[in-house]
């Protein structure tokens, strides 16, 4: 910072003067766009790409990268031209990821699912082959399913599960397939094709199925929370009892569990594909 005419202060980078305009809060968040747009284009962008995308004038576009470079948060690579992400927002990255807590991030969309649909919603994360469930509301009914925090059940034949394994590596599958697919009741899929083809109707859908394969007059529709980089690390589920659960009711639940994952997949730093 320096004195200009008058007293007037204005910023000095190392690209040049920012005027007062293009200083303090605005030029922020003008940063901001700036490290946004290079982290969706992790090859980098050439300075007059970087303009086109954010619809900056070039100068404004040169101060900010050079101020972000300066703060080692963007560099330029010399030999391609290109402006990258640099190791600054790998420390920024790190505290984000330190501080999360998957359940916190995860109970304000649990709360407002279990308002929209009055049934009961649990939040379950994946340990092993098994689900765990560590959050729960109850079905504002009553005539509800039983369930408790910190009760487990496998992966292959809870909505939960089958909503975690959909997004999971092919070796995880394959790993649930090896241990054995149990039968909890006589709708539960036994049979490694019919999984698998069950998995890929999912992904399709949005959301989980659970058809009374877990236990008995017992349905529900979940789907998965992403974290930053993509993996589903957690569920919500909707479940009730068979004659409330009907297929109206699940294809009215499916999307408000899809919501919710996502708006709790936002939380935890994951950005949709685009």
């Amino acid at each position: 910072m320096r004195a200009g005419a008058r007293g007037r202060h204005i910023d000095v980078c190392e690209g040049g003067v920012i005027p007062e305009s293009e200083s303090g809060p605005k030029a922020l968040v003008k940063g901001l766009h700036v490290l946004n747009t290079l982290a969706e284009h992790p090859a980098g962008l050439t300075l007059a790409t970087l303009t086109e995308n954010l619809g900056m004038p070039k100068p404004t576009v040169h101060r900010l990268v050079s101020a972000l470079s300066d703060a080692e948060l963007t560099r330029l690579d010399a030999e391609s031209g290109r402006y990258r992400i640099a190791r600054g927002a790998l420390t920024l990255a790190s505290a984000f990821l330190e501080g999360i807590d998957v359940r916190e991030a995860c109970l304000p969309a649990l709360r407002d699912l279990s308002e929209s649909c009055g049934e009961t919603c649990h939040l379950g994360i994946r340990e092993d082959l098994r689900i765990i469930y560590i959050e729960k509301r109850e079905a504002k009914w009553p005539v509800r399913m039983y369930s408790r925090i910190g009760n487990s059940n496998p992966l292959h034949c809870t909505g939960i599960g089958k909503a975690v394994l959909a997004w999971s590596a092919d070796s995880l599958v394959a790993e649930v397939v090896r241990a054995g697919l149990h039968p909890r009741t006589p709708a539960t899929i036994i049979d490694p094709a019919a999984l698998r083809a069950e998995l890929a109707a999912i992904r399709e859908r949005g959301w989980a199925v659970d058809d009374v394969e877990n236990e008995v007059s017992i349905r529900c529709v979940a789907a998965p929370v992403f974290d930053w980089e993509g993996n589903p690390v957690a569920a919500f589920s909707v479940a009730g009892p068979e004659f409330r659960m009907t297929d109206d009711a699940l294809a009215r639940f499916g999307p408000l569990v899809r919501h919710a994952g996502l708006a709790a997949s936002q939380k935890l730093g994951w950005r949709p594909q685009r």
